[in-house]
């Protein structure tokens, strides 16, 4: 889970760094094992091999949840899905710098990424939290809206930064050019669909908070720091735009994005676990 975050974050740095393409072929990099020398040449090649390690350790991790299948089969299940989804994901990849990164395939190589943290997260989850512990069927509905809506808000997020002229339609914020309505061109009307989900999303945050914090200790403070990293999201947004899209803050908003997605999704599974208390 760790691995895949970290190449969330790295792969949000390829991307703000236009190093995407610095290897114009897979799996090889202009032809070679060992690539060119160039800056954005090895950025976009230590990406590549964060993510063979991190294919690595979820083939490892689905090997022990098949060790696992029978003492803790729903982990194991989320275990076993994660390797599938970094598979499509690496396929994804490849397909997105063979036809030279179309949104589309950027969008489903991200939401795969997040896919396959939310079932890693998942089986942290459901291994951690012992049978038959306090039931939180009240937090399941906020959970899964809160855990879509932040998933949502990521894709429509990965159209402005590479839709042409989207990430700065507008230089100012919260407002849109001084109005409350959106432009009139396509860039301008993504943007201004984004920051209305990502209002949308804060609400069921909220929603999350107001109702973890009376459930125990994980989704007291799980969904605490849940809105605490959406609030300090929407100073990184702000941000991208007040200071024009540095590197850092994109990279920053992408992160704090991926693991807010994580913690609502994580808070999901937790009200959902219904095994029974074990004997003994």
């Amino acid at each position: 889970m760790a691995a895949t975050y970290a190449l969330l974050v790295l792969g949000a740095a390829v991307r703000t760094e236009g190093a995407s393409l610095a290897c114009p072929d897979w799996p090889l990099c202009h032809g070679q094992l060992l690539p060119p020398l160039e800056r954005l040449v090895l950025l976009e090649y230590s990406h590549r091999l964060l993510a063979a390690v991190t294919g690595l350790l979820v083939l490892g991790a689905a090997v022990a949840g098949w060790r696992e299948r029978r003492e803790r089969p729903w982990a194991a299940r989320a275990a076993w899905l994660a390797l599938p989804l970094v598979l499509v994901q690496a396929m994804i990849g490849r397909e997105a710098v063979e036809q030279e990164m179309p949104l589309p395939l950027r969008a489903a190589h991200l939401g795969m990424a997040l896919m396959t943290l939310g079932t890693l997260g998942a089986a942290a989850v459901l291994v951690l939290r012992p049978a038959g512990g306090a039931r939180g069927g009240r937090l399941l509905l906020p959970a899964a809206a809160a855990a879509a809506l932040v998933l949502a808000l990521s894709l429509v997020g990965s159209y402005v930064s590479h839709l042409p002229g989207a990430a700065l339609a507008y230089s100012d914020w919260p407002l849109f050019e001084g109005k409350v309505v959106p432009g009139a061109t396509t860039g301008a009307q993504v943007h201004y669909a984004h920051r209305l989900l990502a209002l949308t999303a804060g609400a069921a945050l909220l929603w999350l908070w107001l109702r973890g914090r009376t459930l125990g200790s994980f989704p007291r403070w799980a969904s605490a720091a849940a809105l605490g990293l959406y609030l300090a999201q929407v100073l990184v947004g702000a941000a991208n735009i007040w200071l024009e899209l540095p590197t850092p803050v994109r990279m920053a908003h992408l992160a704090l994005a991926a693991a807010i997605w994580g913690l609502a999704l994580a808070l999901a599974v937790w009200a959902a676990d219904r095994r029974p208390l074990e004997e003994g």
